[in-house]
């Protein structure tokens, strides 16, 4: 086999590859056959571009088609637990395989969550499903342990909004939470009644979000500043974009940091819960008895200050996106009609936005983030 043939043969493999330390490996092969060349192309075919170094997501999360399923357990105590200390319960999750058979799992059902497990707050609180990880081998649910369930917590429209936010951002960025959406009856063992049929979702865990990226989940403190700065820039105009000041760096409130692996490369945030977002405009996000016309706007940004060249080649990446959005909004028929052209209106007027220079730099000038704020000397 010819010099050139084994190079076609290595870059076809690592462009299917689907593992990042795989391809240094692969890189590493390449040099041996002294193809400077080779690696330089192969390097700007991968060069920011994390959805193709990126692996596939759980069986589970590898689809938009909606599960059909009934969740079964004593939602009654699980009540009670909403204002004591939290523990599993006892259920079965029941949904149909692609053959039609029923499949029955043992499942942990616990109340989770902070401000939306306030009763006040929400009718009904989010949950954390716990897997029997032998159950669970050649299922539906392969490979999972412990999930997240985004429940309805009073509008089941507000679940919808905040699934289909998520669904937006997985098009921004391989460092996302993937989502999968549920029709869920809930039946009260305790009492032997359904309690509702609604739509819920799935929120894929963070060591497998982690793992597909080949990074790891690290709970530490840090900075904007110590972000990796693309990624954190994307981020930061998407949530203005949605219109969600509901997160915060330092602190790491509603962001999962991914640290890769070996600290070879600056970390990365990936930003869950949007409830509190404008676009999808909860019910509980707004203080009670104020006209929403004297509400402020959510649009915020709370990145960084760069300067309007960087912020304009990261405008033009979302502007590129524009149609895919409203492609995926559209494409959402589960949620009513008149709510999609809402959402697309308001990304649009979030467009408009960015596309004014003179908003531009009154919005993101007057609240963009420097080294000062965190007691950081400039660097020079």
């Amino acid at each position: 086999m010819s010099n050139d043939q084994k190079h076609k043969n290595i870059i076809t493999e690592l462009l299917n590859n689907t593992k990042r330390m795989k391809i240094i490996k692969k890189i590493s092969t390449i040099t041996k056959y002294r193809t400077a060349a080779v690696i330089a192309l192969l390097l700007v075919i991968c060069a920011g571009n994390d959805k193709l170094l990126a692996g596939e997501p759980a069986k589970l999360f590898n689809s938009d088609e909606i599960i059909n399923i009934e969740l079964r357990s004593d939602f009654t105590a699980l009540e009670k637990d909403r204002t004591g200390e939290p523990q599993y319960h006892d259920g079965e999750l029941k949904y149909y395989n692609s053959a039609g058979d029923t499949v029955t799992l043992n499942v942990g059902v616990m109340v989770r969550g902070n401000f939306r497990r306030d009763p006040s707050i929400c009718n009904f609180p989010p949950l954390m499903i716990n897997f029997k990880k032998k159950e669970v081998q050649g299922t539906l649910f392969d490979d999972q342990d412990k999930l997240k369930l985004v429940t309805p917590c009073d509008r089941e429209e507000e679940v919808l909004k905040e699934y289909a936010v998520y669904r937006l951002y997985n098009e921004v960025t391989d460092y996302s939470f993937r989502v999968r959406l549920a029709r869920i009856s809930y039946f009260d063992t305790s009492t032997r009644t359904e309690l509702f049929e609604r739509y819920s979702f799935f929120l894929e865990d963070k060591d497998h979000v982690a793992e597909r990226n080949d990074h790891v989940a690290k709970d530490r403190f840090l900075t904007p500043f110590d972000l990796e700065t693309e990624s954190f820039r994307r981020l930061a105009v998407f949530q203005f974009l949605v219109g969600n000041k509901d997160w915060y760096v330092s602190s790491r409130k509603n962001l999962v940091i991914l640290q890769p692996d070996g600290f070879t490369a600056p970390p990365v945030a990936v930003p869950y819960d949007f409830d509190l977002a404008g676009l999808v405009d909860a019910g509980y996000s707004k203080p009670e008895g104020v006209p929403a016309g004297l509400i402020a706007d959510k649009r915020v940004y709370r990145g960084i200050c760069y300067t309007e060249d960087e912020l304009s080649e990261t405008f033009d990446f979302f502007m590129k996106l524009r149609p895919r959005f409203e492609e995926i909004i559209s494409g959402q028929d589960f949620i009513p009609r008149g709510t999609r052209k809402d959402i697309i209106r308001y990304l649009d007027k979030s467009y408009g936005l960015i596309e004014n220079e003179y908003l531009f730099s009154q919005m993101f000038g007057s609240s963009c983030q420097t080294r000062k704020d965190y007691n950081l000397a400039e660097l020079k």
